[in-house]
């Protein structure tokens, strides 16, 4: 039986019953499938249904008219390709015309002839199948230039790299190659073609290490690096062959980049070893800022401290010269009873005009006073002395030289010392109220802290036009000690307060500051892992807030 996918489909359109019969008897037996339709609306809804290969459409219809399926047909993607026949009882030629507008493709007028039916039928066929295999045979060609413009791409495409692509087969020949070869080894691409690669490469130069089973690189005398690389291909080509392809990856700019990535990493490594040297001087430099900070702070401190030192000392002079007058006085005294007493018989009572004699030598030199104030004497000089003493061991503490030194230590203790030190700078205009907390002893530099403590309480002494007072706190928070220092002073413009800790930047005259009393403060600060903010108010003074964490 034949197929009937094979066989070509008609749709007959027509409202006359008699007339969808004979063409649907005649055609079915001409051996094709004949589908009909009463009217133009069923026709539209078949049209999709069947597919047909041909269409007869009678042209006046009850309901939509021929001519206005025939557009519906021709406007429609998916069946704008049927042949279309019109069938009609007139020849009229203005009618045929508005037909073939429509996209009508030919006619046949009633009476119906079989043989003219059969005749356009066979022919509409043939043109329809040619105009498929017209339509395949574009498809074709374009699909072959999709190809050929896809392979030249390609070759293109790989003839412009600088790796090396070879295709050999199982006896290592040469099947492709790109133009990458014919260019380094100077040899035709044809030449190039069934010879062995290796043989190829040894012409040209090309010399090979092995730097493990897996690395091998190649160079040529061009000053080339290739890095050597294979893909196996089983079952070359539908055979039981094998192949492979070899990619001679050019390595050149990335040897050099390497090369050049050694080099710099040797002058870096040199750069680090002079950064590291550099950082030492530095380190040594800062310790000698630092030393030279302090002792150009000592200097202008030398006139105070030389004063605190001048009033014990001058009062210790002068109890000495009047312990000496004592001393005389005494031993004036002790002689004038030794003379009394001398003149005095043994075994005789004194008489009462040597006792009067004594007594008003005692009133005269007034023995009794100079006896009860020796004692006052001798405890004001050795109070004195204590606080010489003291003040040149605070002296001698703040001005060593032991940044490296930290040690267990007394916050408190530090602050008192730097008080004692600077009292001079601070006495004439300031009060000062200290509120000392129980802080826990830390391991730091309490050199360099009082460095820092010294610095903010003479800014904040210079800050103060006449007089004012001086507030010094500290307390323990959260394993930190917090060490406050507030004044009454001008305080410090808004523009110039984020600058304060710059090196060298100062709000004093020129002349009167080197601007680095704050910076080295924050630097030491910061060196101690701690922090130091400051709070301003034109007009009504200054606070320094310092924190240290506490290291037991």
């Amino acid at each position: 039986m034949e197929n009937l996918e094979e066989k070509n489909k008609i749709l007959i359109v027509d409202d006359d019953k008699y007339i969808r019969d004979f063409l649907s008897i005649f055609l079915s037996g001409s051996g094709y499938l004949c589908y009909t339709a009463s009217d133009g609306k069923e026709a539209l809804e078949k049209v999709n249904e069947v597919k047909p290969d041909i269409i007869f459409l009678d042209l006046f219809m009850i309901g939509i008219q021929g001519l206005e399926v025939c557009k519906k047909l021709k406007g429609s993607r998916l069946t704008s390709s049927i042949p279309v026949i019109i069938i009609t009882v007139t020849d009229d030629y203005q009618l045929k015309m508005k037909c073939l507008e429509a996209g009508a493709t030919d006619f046949i007028t009633k009476p119906l002839n079989p043989m003219e039916i059969n005749a356009k039928v066979q022919n509409l066929l043939h043109i329809k199948k040619y105009q498929e295999i017209q339509i395949k045979n574009s498809i074709l060609n374009q699909t072959l230039s999709l190809i050929e413009n896809a392979k030249k791409e390609w070759e293109t495409t790989v003839d412009c790299i600088n790796d090396i692509i070879l295709l050999i087969d199982e006896n290592d020949l040469i099947l492709r190659t790109n133009k990458r070869l014919a260019d380094i080894t100077n040899i035709h691409f044809s030449d190039l073609l069934g010879k062995k690669w290796q043989e190829v490469l040894k012409k040209s130069g090309f010399t090979y290490t092995i730097y493990d089973f897996r690395d091998i690189e190649f160079y040529h005398p061009s000053e080339r690096y290739f890095n050597y690389n294979i893909y196996y291909i089983n079952n070359f080509k539908d055979t039981k062959k094998s192949a492979a392809t070899i990619i001679l990856q050019d390595i050149t700019d990335v040897k050099r980049l390497t090369k050049q990535l050694e080099n710099n990493q040797h002058l870096l490594e040199k750069k680090h070893e002079e950064l590291e040297a550099a950082y030492e001087r530095l380190k040594s430099a800062q310790s000698q800022i630092l030393q030279q900070e302090k002792m150009a702070s000592i200097g202008q401190l030398a006139a105070g401290v030389a004063h605190e030192i001048n009033n014990p000392t001058g009062f210790i002079m002068s109890n000495l010269n009047t312990l000496l007058k004592y001393s005389m006085k005494i031993k004036e005294f002790v002689s004038a009873q030794t003379e009394v007493l001398d003149t005095i018989p043994k075994g005789i009572q004194i008489s009462k005009d040597s006792i009067d004699k004594l007594n008003e030598k005692r009133r005269a030199i007034k023995f009794d006073y100079i006896i009860e104030d020796i004692s006052s004497l001798v405890n004001e000089s050795i109070d004195g002395a204590q606080r010489i003493k003291r003040i040149v061991q605070d002296l001698k503490s703040f001005s060593r030289v032991d940044e490296a030194e930290y040690k267990l230590a007394d916050i408190n203790a530090g602050i008192e010392s730097t008080i004692n030190i600077i009292w001079n700078e601070l006495k004439y205009k300031a009060v000062i109220i200290k509120e000392l907390g129980d802080v826990p002893r830390t391991i730091c530099n309490l050199g360099q802290l009082n460095q820092v403590f010294m610095n903010i309480l003479i800014n904040a002494a210079q800050a103060i036009k006449g007089s004012g007072e001086i507030n010094i706190r500290t307390w323990n928070d959260a394993d930190k000690i917090y060490i406050s220092i507030s004044d009454t002073g001008m305080g410090i413009p808004e523009d110039k307060l984020n600058r304060i800790f710059d090196p060298f930047f100062t709000t004093k005259p020129v002349g009167e500051g080197t601007g680095l009393g704050l910076s080295i403060a924050y630097d030491i600060v910061r060196k101690h892992e701690g922090d130091i903010t400051v709070k301003s108010e034109l007009g009504v003074g200054t606070t320094f807030i310092i924190s240290i964490p506490v290291v037991s």
